[in-house]
């Protein structure tokens, strides 16, 4: 089977690192083909460029145009020249329309687009416009990809009716993860025991939470590192100070050695929002071993399996953040026996298992 990938810029995020865990992971037998449709983020590039030196890519294109008109062009020639069969789309913006549009011109009836977000606290033009380009994507026939129920719902909610869809969890590499985080893990400081968020600063996320229940346990040999960058970093700094928190040790800035930094965690917290779509760091915290403690939303909920998977703390709720966070503390065994039984969820999220659910999807005609 020939299938082309589609994203939009080498972003750190989500969205591109499923994507290539999907790639990189698809079964033997079939050829991959990745177009980006905007060149100027290149971030990831790395990656993708060295999993095609594996042959897991056949071609990786490029798109520079401004133009979204011209999209309509370039993916129409691609899938001709290619014999292109199928297409994984991994954003789901109105761009995609026009990537959509143009592989349906080329003959493609087999279009699957990866839901990653929910809309749960957009505004409500956000939603109108998100309501009209689904709306268009039904009509042409595609099938979507939501990575959780919590991802389904919040389109149910907002009356948006996904036609053709199949819920397929996001996914990592937990023999890689685990093997890389063990050996960091050995090579770190235990004098100092680290607390450690991986998150965008964004609206999505609730680092505040975090910041104020982490300030109440004053404990001297634990520090708190919030790993990522975004809007929010200047009002989080501003946070930590006045909670006479050290912002220097604790924001860590951006980083895609993943491995490195669950090595030097002794827990996993993630203080998130019902806006939350899946929290792919969770399961990664999970393959390398470290205990989670999260939001109890629904995406978190869903990808913890109901609190095997990790402790879920009322979102928002600071002296329970506080209570939790202290357990874990003062019991090394109790962290422990968390990450071991959090770690029998692998089945469920290994990206080998994974990929091979979305090549049964796209085998099939829809």
């Amino acid at each position: 089977m020939r299938i082309l990938h589609v994203l939009d810029g080498y972003h750190i995020g989500g969205i591109e690192t499923q994507a290539y865990e999907i790639i990189k992971n698809y079964p033997k037998g079939n050829i991959s083909f990745l177009i980006n449709t905007d060149s100027k983020i290149n971030d990831m590039e790395e990656k993708f460029i060295k999993i095609k030196k594996e042959n897991k890519i056949q071609e990786i294109k490029n798109l520079k145009s401004r133009y979204l008109i011209f999209i309509i062009m370039e993916i129409f020639l691609f899938v001709r020249k290619n014999k292109i069969k199928k297409i994984i789309i991994y954003p789901s913006h109105k761009k995609m329309l026009f990537v959509v549009l143009g592989a349906k011109l080329a003959g493609i009836k087999n279009i699957f687009i990866s839901l990653q977000n929910t809309l749960y606290g957009k505004k409500y033009s956000t939603i109108y416009k998100t309501r009209l380009i689904f709306y268009i994507f039904n009509v042409l026939g595609v099938f979507f990809v939501p990575a959780t129920k919590a991802i389904y719902n919040s389109f149910s909610k907002h009356q948006i009716k996904l036609r053709k869809f199949k819920i397929i969890y996001n996914s990592c590499d937990f023999d890689y993860i685990n093997l890389l985080s063990t050996k960091y893990k050995k090579s770190y400081s235990k004098n100092i025991k680290n607390i450690v968020m991986i998150s965008r600063l964004d609206s999505i996320k609730d680092q505040e939470t975090l910041l104020k229940a982490f300030s109440k346990l004053k404990e001297p040999l634990w520090r708190l590192k919030i790993v990522g960058d975004g809007p929010k970093m200047n009002s989080l700094k501003k946070l930590a100070r006045s909670l006479s928190l050290d912002e220097e040790e604790i924001f860590y800035g951006m980083s895609s050695n993943i491995p490195y930094i669950l090595g030097e965690a002794e827990i996993f917290a993630f203080s998130t929002t019902e806006a939350e779509g899946f929290g792919k760091v969770l399961i990664e915290a999970i393959a390398a071993k470290v205990p989670v403690i999260a939001s109890d939303v629904s995406a978190c909920r869903e990808t913890l399996f109901n609190g095997q998977g990790g402790i879920l703390v009322c979102a928002k709720d600071i002296n329970a953040w506080t209570r939790n966070l202290k357990k874990l503390i003062k019991s090394k065994n109790t962290r422990i026996k968390i990450a071991e039984k959090a770690f029998l969820l692998k089945e469920f999220f290994d990206s080998k298992n994974i990929a091979h659910k979305w090549h049964q999807l796209l085998k099939n005609e829809f």
